[in-house]
């Protein structure tokens, strides 16, 4: 009797497919890239020298909601006020990086209570970014360490269409007029001025999901076929 062993890729294809068409569809997630070198540390701490180049990644969720009535008492169209107290959480991941010195928060569990995106919508366009997880920050100079950052844009031209969380990937470097990113350490501060600075969306898990697929499609169509037995 004449037996075929037929390849396991479609087989697998098919299953792919099934799992991608199961997926929920993901929130608008942005990245927030920048990065740029220590000009100050006056934390007593070697760890990040002077002239130390840094970075950090922000991902936060557009579609959180803004939670400005909080601080303001009733909803304010110039001022966004963006948490992980409701959902879906803002802030999804954080990650800081500058000579020795490295922290990463993976889960919007593990971001604290005072984590926040502050967008200021008026003469004076702002982004406001304060990150605070005191079991995951090293110390410096045997001090606890939050972050801070906020970029600002007081002459140029409006940045920000609405105090929502911004979307526009135009925006870069020399869109603020005056921008600090600082780790602060108690009575202490590190800051690093800005040499780069990027929005962009998060690819949603179609996107990547269609790509394996494609690639495994691929290698279907070229796979020898096995001899029959």
């Amino acid at each position: 009797m004449m037996m075929t062993t037929r390849s396991p890729i479609p087989a697998l294809l098919c299953t792919l497919l099934l799992t991608f068409a199961a997926l929920p569809a993901r929130a608008d997630l942005i990245s927030l890239s920048a990065g740029g070198t220590i000009t100050t540390n006056t934390s007593g701490d070697s760890a990040i020298p002077v002239g130390t180049p840094w970075t950090f990644q922000l991902t936060y969720d557009t579609a959180a909601p803004d939670l400005d009535f909080l601080t303001a008492g009733s909803p304010d169209p110039t001022f966004g006020q963006f948490t992980n107290t409701a959902l879906p959480p803002a802030l999804t991941f954080f990650h800081y990086h500058a000579g020795t010195y490295d922290v990463t928060i993976d889960n919007p569990s593990g971001f604290a209570t005072g984590s926040a995106l502050i967008v200021t919508f008026t003469t004076v366009h702002a982004l406001d970014i304060n990150i605070f997880a005191p079991a995951l920050f090293p110390s410096l100079g045997g001090k606890a360490v939050s972050f801070h950052a906020d970029f600002n844009a007081f002459s140029s031209a409006p940045i920000f269409t609405s105090d929502g969380l911004p979307t526009n990937t135009a925006i870069g470097p020399a869109s603020f007029d005056q921008s600090t990113v600082s780790l602060l350490p108690s009575n202490a501060i590190v800051i690093g001025d800005l040499t780069s600075f990027s929005l962009t969306p998060v690819p949603e898990p179609w996107t990547a999901g269609f790509g394996i697929v494609g690639l495994i499609f691929l290698l279907a169509r070229r796979a020898p076929r096995l001899p029959a037995i």
